[in-house]
């Protein structure tokens, strides 16, 4: 193989026509190349600045300065220039003695000598090159563990095989206390199970990667949320898992900041509502009731009242009972009081019966299996407020004639499912919309069951309904609805 680039040879040989011989091989064998010849070490060491030279050969053997000399003074000055010492017969154990502080090759000045070295010059360049680029990727790999805005971490065996700034930071630690101890020793115990099945689950060869969520304990007792994409590799032939690593303890305390305020803004709704239902109910709908009765009994007394002014207050009198009316679904919409004296499963059979009633859609409740649940009051109006908003969805856009409501106890979920026979609609293509919706429908209900941490699907198809799935997780309790 002839190197491409030009190469500069620095030879230090007393002997002038051994320096030819050596000199007539080198180019004879080896191409562009420029071949500087010294008489002593020293005059070489003062010339290395202005002739940077690629490789230097020495005799071991100099005036003034031997080889191993030459390599101490590169070494003190810091040259990294590759030497190869030449060493006359019965001299090896100096030439090993040589590569042990530095030089690159050494050759036995014998009959073959002249055809070696060319050789080995082109070794000696070819491993310079491999080893400079390996310490160019050493040097970035250095600077991306020690840079790097999250922390990287190598494991094998259950083990830390290596860490960065950043993962010790993390950790609380430094890299010296978590090398070789197990990850796990660190993971809340609340959440090491789930670890260890992700793990075996991506050593079994289906995954390149997984990304999940878990917690730590660190150095200081501090309770923390990590981000771990791990990605699946090997370390000398082994398997190993690469882990980059996030600490996402803000982002939790912000949602779970969120997630309070959304909490205390539904509950504070929920009061607002009940206020002004009770206020409806023990004030306005008694005045209206007031005014209804006054009217049916204005012309009681009165024997020559005209037709006509019988047929206005007749009209006024139906036109009070329909305000009546409706200002009492309104404070039952607003809070519904059945919730607090039925319970939540007899509370939805009512409203469900009283919205078929009202709306002319025929709703089939069903409920199982949660005689087992103790739904809390704040639980209870959210459940009650996913079918209040469910139904209402089916009423405004689903054009069905049928509606189905099943809530079912299923250890450790709740399972509310709401289906109709509407027209049903793409979900995909609506999607977009359905986000955007400010107030009641779809995106209401998953604020929901977001606060309760749980999880909502939505099926359709064009002309064959629409079918909602909620799964809201909850304890059991000794409470019965």
């Amino acid at each position: 193989m002839t190197p491409m680039e030009p190469l500069v040879l620095a030879v230090i040989e007393d002997e002038n026509t051994h320096f030819d011989l050596m000199k007539r091989a080198i180019v004879r064998d080896l191409k562009n190349v420029s071949v500087f010849h010294f008489i002593d070490p020293q005059a070489c060491l003062d010339d290395l600045p202005k002739i940077k030279p690629t490789v230097i050969i020495t005799d071991y053997l100099m005036p003034g300065m031997n080889g191993i000399e030459l390599i101490g003074a590169l070494n003190q000055k810091n040259l990294d220039v590759p030497v190869i010492m030449i060493t006359g017969q019965g001299d090896e154990n100096i030439a090993v003695h040589a590569m042990r502080l530095g030089a690159k090759d050494y050759l036995v000045k014998s009959g073959k000598f002249f055809d070696l070295l060319p050789k080995v010059i082109e070794k000696v360049i070819n491993e310079k090159k491999i080893s400079d680029a390996l310490r160019k990727l050493e040097e970035r790999y250095r600077l991306v563990m020690e840079n790097a805005d999250e922390g990287i971490m190598m494991i094998q065996d259950g083990n830390l095989l290596l860490c960065n700034p950043k993962m010790a930071d993390i950790m609380g630690y430094s890299q010296e206390e978590l090398m070789g101890s197990s990850l796990l020793d660190y993971v809340y115990s609340e959440d090491q199970q789930t670890m260890m099945e992700i793990h075996q689950s991506g050593q079994s060869g289906d995954k390149d990667s997984q990304i999940y969520e878990f917690r730590i304990i660190d150095k200081s007792h501090n309770l923390k949320w990590l981000r771990n994409h791990e990605v699946y590799t090997k370390w000398d032939n082994k398997p190993a898992v690469l882990n980059f690593v996030t600490d996402i303890s803000a982002l939790k305390k912000a949602d779970e900041h969120i997630y309070n305020l959304s909490q205390m803004l539904l509950q504070a709704q929920e009061r607002e509502r009940q206020m002004i239902s009770y206020e409806l109910h023990d004030h306005t709908l008694q005045n209206l009731s007031s005014l209804k009765i006054d009217l049916d009994m204005l012309f009681d007394d009165y024997s020559d009242t005209s037709p006509e002014l019988w047929a206005k207050s007749k009209k006024m009198s139906a036109l009070s009972r329909q305000i009546i009316k409706d200002i009492r679904n309104m404070a039952y919409e607003l809070h519904p009081p059945s919730l607090e004296e039925l319970g939540l499963v007899k509370a939805l059979a009512s409203y469900c019966d009283e919205f078929s009633e009202n709306s002319g859609i025929r709703v089939n409740f069903q409920s199982a299996g949660m005689q087992t649940f103790n739904v809390d009051a704040n639980a209870a109006i959210h459940f009650y407020r996913l079918v209040q908003e469910g139904l209402n969805n089916i009423r405004k856009h689903a054009s069905a004639g049928r509606a189905t409501v099943k809530l079912m106890g299923a250890y450790p979920n709740i399972l509310l499912r709401i289906e109709d026979n509407g027209k049903g609609f793409n979900v995909e293509e609506y999607k977009p919309a359905l986000d955007n919706q400010k107030r009641m429908g779809f995106r209401s209900m998953q604020e929901r069951v977001n606060l309760l941490q749980g999880q909502m699907m939505i099926q359709s198809t064009a002309m064959q309904g629409t079918k909602i799935f909620i799964k809201i997780p909850l304890r059991t309790g000794t409470g019965n609805d």
